[in-house]
């Protein structure tokens, strides 16, 4: 019974003796305007630089560790947002008020004051793995990204192409000038027709025969005898030219002795019509002639080289108006009408 008792008084013993050498730690983690910050990282390191416990702080800021045994230490911070920071410590007492300052994270971190990472691997997050690219391959001299033959012909022959045209842009600098009158006296071919061939071939000019199998064209480079059966189509050329028409029917007074017409007539060519002038005639049941009278429009104003000043022209687009009164002959009658344009192109 007395050994027992004796066993049981020093196992109480060494409880007091240890329990005299742990101590807790409580204090705030604070920022640098002195606001608690909750949720920041805690590392406690000892001497050995190994951390032994891990923490975050609670609301305001709050942290508290238990049961640590004397020593110095080295509480460290780390918050996403504040930054991080780090207060040295001796420890042989209870602790309550330990103040850790975080500081922002442009401040560096003394090395010697960093948790073991190899203890910690929870304390810090993981960098994502990366990517690792593939090394190009380069290309070699001895490879070549075209034919070299092939495109040193082409390029040759774009080169060949520009020194012709180059020649003939100097040649046509260097040709004379030929006066006026040489000009004039070199006859075009006024081309009134467009032949089209079976082997797609476009010959123009004025059509100066035509039997059952031939055609015989005058052209610019001589008369040419073609076979119908060649042929695969012939359009009429137009000029490029005045044309006058009449903007609808006239409007008509129906008198006894005369039938006066009036209304609009139009250019649409593309060249100026001069000297407009509508033509009216009357006939009767038998188509004999029972009256015949013209009238000039009125048009544009035009001074001519012939000195002539008339206003009778109509430019391409021109509209002019007119009113024409055609007699009838004495004892006749009036039964039908025609009415035409007639005008004349100057230069």
């Amino acid at each position: 019974m007395t050994s027992f008792r004796f066993f049981l008084n020093c196992f109480v013993f060494v409880i007091c003796v240890q329990a005299k050498d742990s101590f807790k730690v409580e204090g705030l983690a604070i920022d640098l305007e002195e606001n608690g910050i909750k949720g920041a990282s805690l590392y406690l390191i000892n001497t050995d630089k190994d951390t032994i416990e891990i923490s975050k702080s609670g609301r305001k800021g709050k942290f508290k560790f238990k049961k640590i045994l004397e020593g110095e230490y080295v509480l460290r911070g780390i918050s996403k947002e504040n930054g991080s920071g780090g207060i040295k410590f001796k420890l042989k007492k209870d602790i309550d008020d330990l103040i850790l300052t975080i500081k922002p994270k442009t401040d560096t971190i003394p090395k010697n004051n960093l948790p073991n990472m190899a203890d910690n691997e929870q304390a810090f997050e993981k960098i994502p793995q990366q990517r690792t690219t593939s090394k190009k391959e380069m290309l070699k001299f001895e490879k070549y990204f075209f034919e070299y033959d092939t495109n040193i012909k082409k390029l040759q022959l774009e080169i060949d192409s520009l020194k012709s045209v180059v020649k003939g842009y100097e040649k046509k600098q260097t040709m004379p000038n030929v006066s006026r009158e040489i000009l004039d006296l070199i006859q075009i071919p006024d081309y009134q027709h467009r032949v089209e061939l079976q082997n797609g071939t476009i010959v123009s000019g004025a059509l100066l025969d035509e039997s059952d199998s031939t055609l015989i064209l005058k052209t610019q480079i001589g008369t040419l005898v073609l076979k119908k059966e060649m042929v695969i189509r012939m359009d009429e050329i137009e000029k490029p030219g005045p044309k006058v028409v009449f903007m609808g029917d006239p409007f008509i007074d129906f008198y006894p002795d005369r039938h006066i017409f009036s209304g609009k007539v139009k250019n649409v060519g593309e060249i100026r019509a001069d000297f407009v002038r509508v033509v009216g005639k009357l006939f009767d049941q038998t188509t004999s002639n029972t009256g015949k009278d013209s009238v000039f429009v009125k048009g544009t104003r035009i001074v001519y080289e012939s000195k002539v000043i008339a206003d009778t022209a109509l430019e391409p687009g021109g509209i002019a108006s007119y009113s024409l009164t055609v007699p009838i002959k004495k004892g006749k009658k009036a039964d039908y009408h025609t009415m035409d344009i007639h005008w004349e192109q100057t230069n």
